[in-house]
Formats: C-alpha cells, sequence, structure tokens
C-alpha cells in the first residue's frame, strides 16, 4: 500500500516537472482589506506571525541541523525567554506545513553560509530574530484557497479575509504556492501562478542605455527622465522621531519613536511603489513589443556611490532587473565594454567626458546625442551572435513615446536626430562599409539592418 503511494507521488511529480515546461511561472500581490477584518481576527493574524517567531528561535536553540522531520512539525508548545525566565506558550495557529517550511528556511540558510564559508568569506551563526514578517503557505487547497468570486481569501486555521487584487490572476493558471507578508502594519498575499508561455516572435530588436541625466535611453531616439521624489514629511517625521526617548536596557524606543518609525516605514513603501510601478509598465511595453532587448551590464552600485540621490529616486537598477526577467531574449553587454564614443558608421572611437552630450565623428563626421549613439553601439555589439536578419522598428516609435507619456512622473522625448531619418539614410550611404549576407561589419562591430 505505502509502495504504491510513493508510486503515485513519484508519477504525480513527474507530470507536474513536464508540464512546468511548457508554462511561465508568475507572482501577483493581493492585499488582506483591513476595513473588513474583524478585531478577532486581525489578532489572530499578529498572533500567527508572533507564533512563527517563537517556532523559529526554538529552532534555533534547538540546532537547526538537529531537527527531527515529522517531530517537530507536531511540536505544539515552545519555551519563550521573557526578559530574564522563561515561559511555555501554546502555538494554536501555526500548522505543521508552515513548521515545516520555517525549518526548510533555516536549513537553506546554514547551507548558503557553508558555501560562503568555503569561499573564504567570513560567517557568522544564524542569531535569534525579534520578529517574523512571511510565512510561507504551501499548498494551495490546503493551507490556503483562494475565491475570487467573492474576493475572499481563506488560510488554514484563521478563516477567510476579504482581498483586494484578485482580478490580476487569469483564469487560465495553475494556482500554487504563496507568502503571507507583514509590512508596516498592512498583511499581503504574494502568489505564484503558471501560465502557458508566451514569447514573443516578432524578430525586433531594441538597444538600452542607462544613465544619470536621462535615466534611460533607446536606439529608436526615445530618452525617459523620471525620479520619484522623497515627500517632505518624511523629514518632519524624522525630527519627531529623533526626540523620542530610547532604552538604553532594552534597546527600544518609546511606543510614540516605535508609531512614528512604522509612518516612516510606510512613506518610503509608498515611494518604493511608486519606482516599481514605473519600472514594470516601462518594462511590460518592451518585452511585449521586442523579442530581442539588448542592455549593458552598468555598475549602478558605483553609481550611487557617486551620485548618490539622483540614482535613488529612479531605482534604474530595479528596471534593469525587472527587464531581466520580463523579456523574452535579453542581450547582456559586458560591463568593461566601451559604447559611449563609438561611431556606428566607421567604428572611429572618441573618448567623451561627462559634460559632452553630443558625439561627432572627426573621421566620417557623423553626429549623434551620445546617448543615442551609445544605445545603438549596444544593440550593434549584442547582436554579434544572433545569425539573422532583426527589425529595427521605428514604425513603433510614436505609439510608444505616447505610452511612456501616459505613466506618472515619467518625461519621454526624442532626440532631434531620430526626427530626420533621411539624414540617417544619407550617413548610412556615405559611410563605408563591407556587406556580408544581411549585415553590415563596421571595423569590428556587427550591425544588422
Amino acid at each position: 500500500m505505502l509502495i504504491e503511494k510513493n508510486e503515485r507521488i513519484r508519477n504525480k511529480g513527474r507530470e507536474t516537472r513536464n508540464k512546468r515546461k511548457t508554462q511561465t511561472a508568475k507572482s501577483f500581490e493581493i492585499k488582506l482589506d483591513k476595513s473588513k477584518i474583524s478585531k478577532e481576527r486581525m489578532d489572530n493574524l499578529e498572533r500567527l506571525f508572533l507564533e512563527g517567531k517563537w517556532f523559529t528561535n526554538y529552532i534555533i536553540s534547538k540546532g537547526i541541523t538537529d531537527s527531527v522531520p515529522y517531530k517537530d512539525y507536531k511540536v505544539n508548545k515552545v519555551n519563550v525567554k521573557v526578559k530574564d525566565k522563561f515561559e511555555e506558550r501554546e502555538l494554536r495557529l501555526l500548522s505543521s506545513q508552515m513548521k515545516q517550511y520555517i525549518i526548510k528556511r533555516l536549513q537553506n540558510n546554514v547551507r548558503a553560509l557553508h558555501e560562503l564559508g568555503k569561499k573564504g568569506k567570513k560567517v557568522g551563526k544564524i542569531k535569534y530574530i525579534k520578529s517574523l514578517h512571511s510565512i510561507f503557505l504551501m499548498q494551495y487547497g490546503n493551507t490556503y484557497t483562494l475565491d475570487i468570486k467573492k474576493r475572499t481569501l481563506h488560510i488554514q486555521g484563521l478563516g477567510d479575509f476579504k482581498v483586494i487584487g484578485l482580478e490580476q490572476i487569469p483564469n487560465a493558471c495553475d494556482i500554487t504556492t504563496a507568502n503571507l507578508i507583514e509590512r508596516n502594519g498592512d498583511y499581503f498575499l504574494h502568489v505564484t501562478v503558471y501560465v502557458p508561455k508566451e514569447e514573443v516572435h516578432n524578430r525586433k530588436v531594441i538597444g538600452i542605455d542607462l544613465g544619470v541625466k536621462d535615466q534611460i535611453t533607446f536606439s529608436n531616439g526615445i530618452k525617459v527622465k523620471y525620479n520619484v521624489e522623497m515627500p517632505k514629511r518624511v523629514k518632519k517625521l524624522y525630527k519627531v522621531f529623533s526626540r523620542s526617548q530610547y532604552n538604553e536596557e532594552t534597546k527600544e524606543r518609546s511606543k510614540r519613536g516605535q508609531k512614528v518609525l512604522a509612518k516612516i516605514k510606510k512613506e518610503f513603501a509608498h515611494e518604493n511603489n511608486q519606482k516599481k510601478d514605473i519600472n514594470n509598465k516601462i518594462a511590460h511595453y518592451i518585452a511585449t513589443n521586442y523579442e530581442f532587448v539588448a542592455y549593458q551590464n552598468d555598475p549602478i552600485n558605483e553609481w550611487q556611490r557617486l551620485f548618490g540621490r539622483r540614482i535613488y529616486q529612479t531605482s534604474i537598477g530595479g528596471f534593469r532587473d525587472t527587464l531581466k526577467r520580463k523579456v523574452s531574449t535579453p542581450l547582456e553587454v559586458g560591463r568593461f565594454t566601451k559604447t559611449t564614443g563609438i561611431c556606428m558608421y566607421c567604428g572611429y572611437s572618441l573618448h567623451l567626458n561627462l559634460s559632452d552630450r553630443m558625439f561627432k565623428c572627426p573621421s566620417c563626421g557623423h553626429m549623434q546625442d551620445r546617448d543615442v549613439s551609445a544605445a545603438k553601439a549596444v544593440e550593434g555589439l549584442s547582436l554579434r551572435n544572433v545569425g539573422e536578419t532583426l527589425v529595427d522598428d521605428n514604425a513603433s516609435t510614436s505609439n510608444m513615446l505616447e505610452y511612456l507619456k501616459s505613466i506618472p512622473h515619467v518625461k519621454a522625448s526624442i532626440s532631434d536626430e531620430a526626427r530626420s531619418p533621411k539624414q540617417m539614410d544619407v550617413a548610412r550611404i556615405e559611410a563605408p562599409s563591407v556587406r556580408v549576407g544581411s549585415s553590415l561589419i563596421f571595423c569590428n562591430y556587427l550591425y544588422w539592418v
């Protein structure tokens, strides 16, 4: 009987793995509506995360590698340190599957530290936690369920909750795991679903150059500027927070200080959400309309050390990471590859200072905006390994420009050179070139036409 059950589990797992090869994973964030949650349910939610913290510290004190499967999953009481003594607390909301994943997460952390130690990195031990902000829900239909019609979420042991954002989840999808997250007093559910793969096969290509003055420049001549400034209210809150009392013994702020800190975190969360929204909307348009997207692996962290707030307010590093995940075929150019100051027609290389905003080739006389020229160089360099003719989609430039202008906080414009295609055609005719198949080779650079 047991052998047959194990065989069914193996076959089911094999079928699922084969099915996932034809699907792609997507994650959706759903917010629990606090205005429609009773006080009892809200207390249970807070209790759930508190029990998760107790159980995590229990496993750490016992020894993460000494954890006994199935036995630790059934633990219902743990000892909790309160000041200088221990008290026994009951785990009445944390299910066995939740406990199982907490143990698994701690074991993965130990393995990661071990791997870092083997590489010569200095590592310490896993410390006790003061708070837990995420509970993993392993199995849809058991640990949690979603009712899209009623817009409710059912969590095992907690009951039903009204939620906002269920309309995001597509109908034809496989709902799998989820993560219940507490963030600044609000509760969110990150749901992972699998949908059929929808790859873009339009053979269109676009190059991207990231910068400080113009955050994103595309090879079709469109330049994007955006920044989300820190609200003035945050500065006032920081002043109030600095005047709140701090206990040296417990190393905690007063209740007033904790409330102000929660407000500060909410302001920063709102600011980060605005930046993520901009990045997601731009990346979604690019991924939907272009199969090949070329970009350079720029050292964004180093830029932030030099330019500070100008980089932080844009989150262009987040845009690049989002682009990597969403596009069908990302083409990355190396960090140390020169792309600025290279003539795309004769291959002449010229050093440009940051104050030089136009590139003029001393050899062939070609003149263009430095960022647009760099974006086209990134596009050309990344296509060396692509052995087919690709389409540079100039016809949809106006549609793209209108879409980008509709995004809040975004200022989109098009360079003068991109508005003069006849001059570009003349430059192509006059530029020295050698035709090989469907490509033009300019010195050591390959550009597809």
